[in-house]
């Protein structure tokens, strides 16, 4: 991991950390770095603890270190707090006046040849006549002078974002060059950085998982968006929200989940691609909504986006633990689409695939995401729009068509594959019911034995269609430094499997393989479609694989349940993680390595 470094901003919620982390992380990606951001913070909105980490590379990266090369503290207790989080030599930024280190804190000091630097900035500003919000410019613009950048690149940034600010413009240009003055007071400080590659980097997106499943959602055809606020949902809402002028969806904050669910059902079922999220206890709410949009085969898109439970648990983080939920919820027995993001690339394009599963299958799908994908900042190249396909299976619109359905059709037990003719109301075409109750062919009640059977076993057909008609995993090696999908199977020593945000820091192991495991043939098999689950090629690779290894952000390893359940195979190797945090990039690798060498066949959150 030669190429990366990493910096933490730590302080305050309020203290404009994030808004800091976006300008050095846009800063860096227009110098030719890919930059990956990781937030934390506590569930307050103002006060506590928060932190936003930047890893930065001339390669792609998409995950997190647990050691920084630099923090800068914006208050007191990101020096108590965060000095630990330093490697050897690395440098910690304050402007606490008289802060005093305790005995360990000395200590640490000496041990890993760690610097201090205490800058003036009261004293600046007070010079400058300026507010103490402007003490973030001064800071970032010092740290952006250790990492050796441009002093012109900064400031474009920093005037871009402030350019409606006009009055503070001009304060904002000499901040930024008080900031490289105090850097010159300090020319020991450096931290080294590769090589940039501005042809690779510079023209491609900044953006988080929430933004860019918007996006997909938006490319996708949706209209309509429901929504009630809920960490790690809420960006989703606050994003669609602020380009509804632009893209002209109608965008609606429902009183509840309840009522979220069921306006986002009705605007599908009289034909407008509509869309709800939520997390896991407003999922809760909305299981009776879920059913009844299987019984009355109604398209539906839910976003689950997934924190720490039970209960209220740790609401301003990340967990992969809802698989089970998802897979299960609701009462009765009904298909199913289950599909997991895992990035800011298939955050964006699986979006079509549910609304296009949703129509075609006329079912409900729920698309799980996560609070580290759903916040986390990637640099992403521009989204092939060409790629986007809106399919909505077996609608009639035709007025010929149309003229010659009959009631029946709409619920026909006959349908092969399940799937029967569906039309909107107000068309002019024969009447159905489209109510909650077991219904007979046009929708009415039933409650005879043989209706009941023929319903179900109709409804359950779309299931197995569906099934045949999804992708394998995906099957992922590194190939001479480069990470690559592979269509074949090839022989393996390790299968790493995994779902959801597991991809992307799995992909930068396998990248940075240790020397003494690079004679090991290493595999990720990633499931995005989770269920209905195939398992052919997971099979397959089983059986060639002296060893499969189950990474999952949860306690019970639900993805390896799942497949035992499917397929009799039990994965004993498993690396679980359920602290509300993601797994970082140096931990993983350790872990992995520890199950190779047979030390843990279960790790739990170490």
């Amino acid at each position: 991991m030669t190429n990366r470094i990493s910096l933490k901003i730590v302080g305050a919620s309020g203290q404009g950390i994030d808004s800091m982390g976006e300008v050095v992380a846009k800063s860096l990606k227009r110098s030719g770095y890919c930059v990956f951001g990781y937030r934390e913070y506590p569930s307050l909105i103002k006060g506590g603890h928060a932190s936003y980490q930047l890893d930065v590379s001339n390669e792609y990266i998409g995950s997190t270190e647990t050691k920084v090369n630099l923090v800068l503290a914006l208050n007191h207790h990101g020096i108590v707090n965060n000095l630990k989080d330093l490697k050897s030599g690395g440098i910690l930024i304050h402007s606490t006046a008289g802060w005093k280190m305790d005995k360990a804190s000395q200590e640490l000091i000496v041990k890993e040849s760690l610097k201090i630097i205490c800058l003036p900035i009261e004293e600046i500003l007070k010079k400058l006549k300026a507010k103490s919000i402007l003490a973030n410019v001064i800071q970032t613009s010092f740290v952006w002078a250790i990492l050796g950048q441009s002093q012109e690149m900064l400031t474009d940034v920093v005037c871009a974002r402030f350019a409606k600010k006009k009055d503070l413009l001009e304060l904002n240009r000499k901040c930024i060059e008080e900031g490289f003055s105090l850097k010159q007071q300090h020319a020991e400080l450096s931290i080294p950085m590769a090589k940039p590659d501005p042809k690779r980097w510079k023209d491609q997106l900044l953006i988080t998982g929430s933004k860019a499943m918007g996006l997909g959602a938006v490319a996708a055809g949706m209209r309509v968006y429901i929504g009630y606020p809920m960490t790690p949902s809420s960006p989703l809402l606050t994003y669609i929200a602020a380009i509804q002028n632009k893209t002209g969806v109608a965008v609606k904050q429902a009183e509840d989940e309840i009522t979220a669910a069921q306006m986002a059902s009705g605007a599908m079922l009289a034909g407008t691609r509509a869309m709800t999220a939520t997390s896991g206890g407003g999922f809760d709410l909305m299981g009776e909504t879920v059913s009844l949009n299987a019984l009355i085969e109604n398209p539906a898109v839910f976003v689950l986006a997934q924190r720490p439970g039970p209960a209220t648990g740790l609401p301003t983080w990340t967990a992969q633990a809802d698989l089970l939920m998802a897979v299960g919820m609701a009462h009765g027995e009904f298909p199913r689409s289950v599909i997991a993001v895992s990035e800011s690339s298939d955050a964006f394009h699986l979006m079509d695939d549910a609304f296009n599963i949703a129509e075609e299958y006329q079912i409900p799908v729920i698309v799980m995401t996560d609070k580290q994908i759903a916040e986390a900042l990637y640099t992403q190249e521009p989204y092939d729009m060409k790629s986007i396909e809106i399919r909505r299976g077996k609608l009639v619109t035709d007025p010929d068509e149309l003229a010659k359905l009959k009631s029946t059709d709409r619920y026909d037990p006959n349908a092969k594959d399940g799937i029967s003719a569906r039309w909107l109301p107000g068309s002019k075409a024969a009447t159905f019911c489209s109510q909650g109750d077991e219904h007979n062919a046009e929708g009415s009640d039933n409650e005879s034995s043989a209706n009941a059977i023929a319903q179900m076993e109709k409804r359950m057909r779309k299931g197995d269609a569906l099934l045949r008609s999804l992708p394998e995993p995906e099957l992922w090696i590194v190939e001479n430094g480069k990470r690559k999908m592979v269509t074949d199977d090839p022989d393996i020593d390790v299968l790493l499997i995994g779902w959801g945000s597991t991809k992307p820091v799995v992909l930068d192991v396998l990248k940075n393989q240790k020397p003494e495991t690079r004679n090991q043939k290493l595999a990720y098999l990633h499931f995005s479609h989770l269920w209905p689950l195939k398992t052919a090629r997971f099979e397959t690779l089983a059986k060639k694989a002296k060893k499969i290894i189950a990474v999952e952000g949860n306690f019970q390893g639900q993805l390896a349940m799942l497949l035992r359940q499917q397929t009799s195979i039990e994965i004993k190797d498993k690396i679980l993680k359920y602290d509300g945090r993601p797994f970082f990039v140096d931990e993983l690798q350790l872990r992995i390595q520890s199950c190779i060498d047979d030390k843990k066949p279960v790790t739990r959150n170490q």
